[in-house]
């Protein structure tokens, strides 16, 4: 683990799987931000040249950094990413994330003027979706209701951040098991820890729906890992979280025949999509 960092440094990291397609336009919108001074892209035993994009992309813009984790996992990533990090703030998005033009200017912000707060999450939707409408309306809702931001339990992985502090005071009490979810995990230590998480919501992403194409059954086991996560930990698992669980894989559910035909590279509609890629690590 690195000793010594800058508390004038804000370090993003990238795990990455097979994103050849999508991550030098992710490193692009990074490195154009000022405010972010270090990218530290993880690559997870990949197979099809992003590498070698990276290291190209990193010749040219010093900034960037390739690091290698051959142990499958995006918690393994994550792990690498944040131990080498040089930065007080550590930020993460995933390599099919488009985090917005003053995304690390927000997380700098933020915490610099909250102080108790450890570690921020932010919202996110969808930059290749049919239907993203359905979730840009829900969060302007939610935020028209006064649900979203302030102290909350969970944080999004491919749009965060974490006072390095934070991370070190944690880190071995972190799982990296693929059977249980990494960035619910991550929140539950914290919050076991006292320490506190807010949503931000002016940190805002742009990320694929490419999860949406996976089938009723794989995504009803995705779930299952937050459950998982959750017992482990020692929680109760209460019959308002079924509920919970039931309505968000009935509403995935609902969309999935939409994606099966979605070609996400060409942005419409296809007899024959083509494959998608499901997450960027670990899947």
């Amino acid at each position: 683990m690195t000793e010594e960092f800058s508390p004038a440094v804000l370090s993003v990291v990238v795990p990455v799987l097979n994103e050849a397609a999508l991550i030098e336009r992710t490193l692009r919108i990074l490195v154009a931000q000022d405010t972010i001074d270090e990218v530290i892209v993880v690559d997870n035993a990949s197979d099809d040249g992003t590498p070698d994009i990276v290291r190209g992309f990193a010749a040219a813009h010093p900034k960037v950094e390739l690091l290698h984790e051959s142990a499958r996992g995006t918690a393994f990533a994550r792990n690498a990413g944040f131990d080498r990090a040089r930065g007080e703030l550590v930020a993460r998005t995933d390599a099919d994330t488009f985090v917005e033009d003053d995304w690390g200017a927000t997380i700098r912000e933020y915490f610099s003027g909250h102080p108790e707060t450890a570690a921020v999450t932010g919202l996110c939707t969808y930059h290749d979706s049919p239907v993203g409408y359905l979730l840009r309306f829900g969060q302007w809702v939610l935020l028209r209701c006064g649900r979203i931001g302030g102290r909350v339990g969970n944080m999004y992985g491919p749009n965060m951040a974490i006072r390095r502090e934070a991370w070190q005071q944690v880190r071995d009490r972190t799982q990296v098991r693929a059977d249980i979810a990494e960035d619910l995990d991550l929140a539950v230590c914290l919050s076991l820890c006292g320490l506190r998480i807010d949503q931000v919501a002016e940190m805002r992403a742009r990320t694929s729906s490419r999860r949406r194409r996976t089938s009723p059954r794989r995504y009803w086991r995705f779930h299952l890992a937050g459950v998982r996560t959750l017992g482990y930990h020692g929680f109760r698992i209460r019959p308002v979280h079924w509920v919970i669980i039931a309505g968000a894989w009935s509403a995935h559910t609902l969309q999935w025949p939409i994606y099966r035909f979605w070609d996400f590279d060409r942005r419409r509609f296809s007899s024959r999509p083509g494959a998608a890629r499901i997450s960027s690590v670990g899947d």
